[in-house]
């Protein structure tokens, strides 16, 4: 019994690592359930008996390599030193920075967001979020941080949309501090410090880089 689960556990990594290599070689769109299937050596039904879909897969590959990224910034700096709130907003300065940097990524994004099959971002993923941004947003119900919630998706997958198509020369700090500033007034903090936060969030970011290595293995160092 416990060679079965264990079995079944090794195919669903060994789908899950070839997946992600072939995500950044080929895109989202263009890898097929027979790309899969050969470069994992896998039977092709077991890719949807694991992952149900594509588009799980894909969300599971994004989930992962974002939260790969945060830990990777959060591990070469000492992170004990900033804020929650300050280290959310950070966290979605670097974001943006790689979309902008890497194109690899931002294709495998906005392909992934282009098709409305399964959401790639949750509720509970940006009601998280927001409650990280600071104290102000826990006196929020679980409904109006619902409603918030909601209503960021639908603003962070314009403001992603807008950074991988170029429109209107939008950078990835411009269309970063919109976001902040977005999130930040829901709980009424002011214009003034938002800017603050997010000037000083820029001003770290800027001591590092980003560099995307086969598979989406992220590397960060020190400029």
């Amino acid at each position: 019994m416990s060679n079965t689960y264990l079995t079944g556990e090794q195919t669903k990594r060994k789908i899950f690592k070839e997946s992600k290599k072939l995500f950044y070689k080929k895109g989202f769109t263009e890898t097929t359930y027979a790309d899969i299937s050969s470069a994992a050596k896998v039977n092709r039904a077991l890719i949807p008996y694991h992952f149900k879909n594509k588009q799980v897969l894909g969300q599971e590959v994004y989930c992962k390599v974002v939260e790969e990224f945060k830990n990777a910034i959060d591990g070469i700096l000492d992170i004990s030193q900033f804020t929650p709130d300050f280290t959310t907003i950070l966290h979605i300065v670097t974001y943006y920075r790689l979309l902008e940097t890497n194109t690899r990524f931002s294709r495998f994004v906005f392909q992934l967001l282009s098709d409305e099959t399964t959401p790639v971002f949750t509720r509970d993923s940006e009601k998280e979020l927001l409650l990280n941004l600071g104290s102000r947003f826990a006196r929020f119900s679980d409904t109006e941080l619902d409603i918030l919630a909601q209503m960021d998706i639908g603003i962070k997958k314009e403001l992603i949309r807008m950074l991988c198509l170029s429109e209107n020369g939008v950078t990835a700090d411009r269309i970063a501090g919109t976001h902040i500033h977005m999130l930040m007034s829901y709980a009424g903090y002011s214009a003034k410090k938002t800017d603050e936060l997010i000037q000083a969030a820029f001003e770290v970011a800027d001591l590092l880089s980003f560099h995307v290595k086969s598979g989406f293995t992220i590397e960060i160092k020190y400029n």
